[in-house]
């Protein structure tokens, strides 16, 4: 690759409101998933890509150290810095949880209690979990943590007859729900219908992000089916634009799997 045109592909936008070290590990993620840069091909130093994107070496070495940590660069030392394939986590019955899903990609996942309680099913959410309205449910409210960074404000409710137990559950920092409904009533996750749509952070919702509001987010609606194909969990949760991302990566298959 001709030596202008390499440079021209580290572009970032100083007038953005994203943190310089997020716009270097998105542009640098994007040029490996285009091909631009090729498995097993060296980037340039810190020093080089920290004069052509126009910021300081720290902050170079932090979108780095990010893209080295979900395998998408790797160290050599004394040698330099190569791309290298991408790991591609399956999403399989096993890690369709927050917490596995944040394991897959090199997370540490955690969670933050805001509070539970019972109340009756509203006549929105009953159907979802083929009760009637009035059914008693369980509300969880958690704050849902990637490497100590909150990414999401989530809201879980179940069935209070089905799950009494979890009314009193005190919930911890490392606590997996799907793991406490396989291993104490038996119930295994095994699918999700999945919505996903825009929204505006409040005021109380970006005071989780310690952002502002109004900012643009992503709202998240779950229901979680169980492997006799019963609706085990309803959730919804936001997430604030400004700090996550949802990566899609497709590739056909022969016999259309």
């Amino acid at each position: 690759m001709p030596a202008e045109n390499e440079k021209n592909l580290f572009k970032i936008d100083h007038a953005s409101k994203l943190p310089l070290y997020d716009q270097i590990e998105r542009n640098l993620r994007d040029l490996i998933a285009r091909g631009e840069l090729a498995v097993g091909q060296v980037i340039p130093s810190e020093w080089e890509l920290a004069e052509r994107y126009g910021v300081s070496r720290l902050t170079v070495r932090r979108a780095l150290d990010e893209l080295v940590r979900q395998n998408w660069l790797t160290r050599r030392h004394g040698v330099g810095t190569f791309v290298q394939q991408p790991f591609r986590a399956t999403i399989t019955a096993s890690k369709l949880s927050f917490t596995e899903q944040m394991k897959a990609i090199g997370r540490r996942p955690s969670s933050r209690a805001l509070g539970s309680r019972i109340l009756p099913a509203p006549l929105h959410i009953a159907p979802r979990l083929k009760l009637a309205a009035g059914d008693p449910l369980i509300e969880i409210q958690r704050l849902r943590l990637a490497d100590e960074t909150p990414i999401l404000y989530e809201v879980v409710y179940l069935s209070q007859q089905r799950f009494p137990q979890l009314a009193e559950h005190d919930w911890q920092p490392y606590d997996s729900l799907y793991q406490i409904l396989r291993e104490t009533f038996g119930v295994v996750v095994s699918g999700l219908e999945h919505t996903i749509k825009p929204a505006l952070l409040t005021e109380r919702e970006a005071a989780y992000f310690q952002s502002g509001p109004g900012l643009p987010a992503l709202i998240s609606e779950i229901v979680a089916f169980s492997e006799d194909g019963e609706p085990v969990e309803y959730s919804w949760s936001i997430s604030n634009g400004d700090k996550g991302e949802f990566y899609f990566r497709f590739r056909q298959v022969e016999g259309g799997s």
